[in-house]
């Protein structure tokens, strides 16, 4: 927690901890996976020998204490839920679903917020993508896209609008990829992405639409793509920033007037 490094340095610290857990106790987990502190694992035998694997990882490490929960039928771990299941040939498989945490209330980005309307679009996307990811079947999927759907519709988000990302991603995207399977309109080298960035605004977005209408009426950019984009005006943080404003003081009055004196240097911008 902190630094940047801090999780590789953890890895490199439990390295010995994770030889140790899949080889070194007299029975071998069918499967064994670190996440950082989390841990999941399909165990081959008796419950109180689970206990004594239990106690022979604690004894490895000062400091280091794991603490198990083990289900027989269905599991949680992280945002996914795992179960038994049966294939086509009537074996027993694993096969996983979304979960959602009693806490999780999907607070996702409002409607009314004053953002690109791609940008609502994105952030649905990304949760059905996510969902089918972890998603064995289309019944598991489309049980977590309607409990989001129950939710967004309350946060002003079109239904008409999220019904329609959610049967476009089970279609299109391939998990075993990540990409999408639309194949593409023009070969490949043979069409550039052309962005059109102005500030946004409800003047720049309206003239973002008819500077990107009129290029894609020239003909010679026929084949080109283009791409609306934005970028933020400068806020109240980007004019105040210390280290813009000369050296820091000591004295709490002459930060005070340093910092009067740069909003005033910046008030016809302001």
């Amino acid at each position: 927690m902190g630094r940047k490094f801090a999780p590789s340095c953890a890895n490199i610290y439990l390295r010995d901890f994770d030889a140790k857990a899949m080889n070194g106790f007299h029975i071998r987990p069918s499967l064994y996976g670190r996440f950082l502190d989390d841990i999941f694992g399909v165990w081959p035998r008796t419950l109180s020998e689970l206990k004594n694997y239990e106690t022979f990882l604690n004894n490895q490490i000062p400091g280091i204490k794991v603490k198990f929960s083990a289900r027989n039928h269905v599991i949680e771990f992280l945002d996914t839920q795992v179960y038994k299941s049966q294939d086509r040939q009537g074996r027993c498989v694993l096969a996983t679903k979304v979960y959602f945490k009693p806490t999780d209330t999907h607070q996702l980005l409002h409607k009314s917020s004053f953002h690109p309307r791609h940008t609502f679009q994105g952030i649905i996307k990304s949760q059905f993508i996510r969902f089918k990811r972890l998603s064995t079947t289309r019944w598991d999927y489309d049980q977590a896209a309607d409990t989001l759907i129950s939710v967004l519709t309350t946060r002003r988000y079109p239904l008409r609008m999220l019904r329609k990302l959610q049967a476009y991603v089970w279609e299109n995207y391939d998990v075993r990829t990540l990409t999408h399977r639309r194949p593409p309109r023009f070969p490949r080298g043979e069409r550039r992405n052309l962005p059109v960035v102005t500030y946004y605004d409800n003047f720049h977005a309206r003239l973002n639409k008819k500077w990107g209408g009129h290029i894609r009426s020239n003909p010679i950019l026929r084949t080109a793509r283009v791409i609306s984009a934005f970028r933020r005006h400068k806020n109240l943080r980007n004019h105040l920033v210390r280290g813009r404003h000369g050296r820091y003081q000591e004295d709490p009055d002459r930060n005070l007037d340093l910092l009067l004196q740069a909003m005033e240097s910046r008030a016809p911008e302001l």
